[in-house]
């Protein structure tokens, strides 16, 4: 009785293969453009798709990423796979488990907006890892029959863990480890050479937004030195932004924050400045 629920079971998945094969074509050469985080995942599909269907020639699985594929081209919130329901081994899960949740938070946290062709390519290597430890649902032990499932080929799960974890690295956001401060000369806005080392410094720590708060001493008018704060805030901003850094603010506080205390009038270095800081 075992052996012809299994001989069934077989036969329903040669049908699935080949109604995956037919399906499943049109999509591995599609010509998917776009930089957004779906566009971008559809075409990581394609390529994992693609490998699945002809150099590993599993159509099954194939016809699951390829549906996948196919949702995230048509605009539709796709997640990674959950591991609990594909037949890992209960040793394996622990980790899979915490991977997700380390993705599904970067995903949450702007990865679907601010990284999306990074964290895509997290999302598409996490499958992959899930689905190479999960391979084993024909063989002897089998998922599918009612076994403990687990992986194939253990070198594969042990490739596409360590190109998830690297993508993951990409795709999480990097809290910025600042603040920073940017001095300034009196009365000036320009930046001079430190200060470009700083912003330098910053596009290189960061990934996040960024907020950009102008300060002056109080020499001077409450209004001019509002005006000047702002143009100081500006400066650093625009400096940001030139290397492709996204800002959530840029204002100023004139002389209102004093990083020293002084009386009105005072010419002190350490209050004109610019604070950079993440959103």
């Amino acid at each position: 009785m075992k052996m012809i629920s299994r001989l069934i079971a077989l036969g329903s998945f040669l049908v699935l293969a080949g109604c995956g094969t037919w399906t499943a074509e049109s999509y591995l050469h599609e010509d998917i453009q776009g930089d957004t985080f779906n566009a971008c995942l559809a075409r990581e599909y394609q390529d994992r798709a693609t490998s699945e269907a002809y150099v590993d020639c599993n159509w099954v699985d194939t016809a699951t990423i390829v549906a996948k594929g196919r949702a995230a081209a048509a605009g539709e919130t796709v997640l990674p796979f959950d591991p609990a329901t594909k037949g890992v081994l209960s040793s394996d899960l622990p980790e899979l488990q915490d991977a997700r949740s380390k993705l599904m938070a970067a995903l949450d946290n702007g990865g679907r907006t601010d990284r999306g062709c990074e964290c895509a390519k997290a999302q598409r290597y996490y499958d992959g890892w899930v689905e190479q430890a999960s391979d084993n649902k024909l063989g002897v032990n089998g998922s599918y029959f009612g076994g403990e499932g687990g992986p194939v080929q253990p070198d594969r799960v042990e490739a596409e863990k360590a190109a998830f974890y690297e993508a993951l690295t990409a795709c999480a956001l990097q809290a910025p480890s600042g603040p920073w401060t940017i001095y300034f000369g009196f009365d000036k806005y320009n930046l001079t050479p430190e200060a470009q080392s700083v912003i330098d410094q910053i596009v290189a720590e960061t990934t996040g937004a960024l907020s950009v708060v102008g300060h002056t001493d109080t020499s001077g008018s409450n209004a001019y030195n509002q005006a000047l704060g702002q143009r100081r805030a500006d400066s650093v901003s625009n400096a940001l932004t030139a290397q492709g850094k996204e800002l959530c603010s840029a204002v100023s506080r004139g002389e209102t924050e004093l990083a020293v205390q002084t009386g009105d009038g005072v010419r002190e270095p350490l209050n004109r400045r610019a604070v950079v800081a993440g959103c």
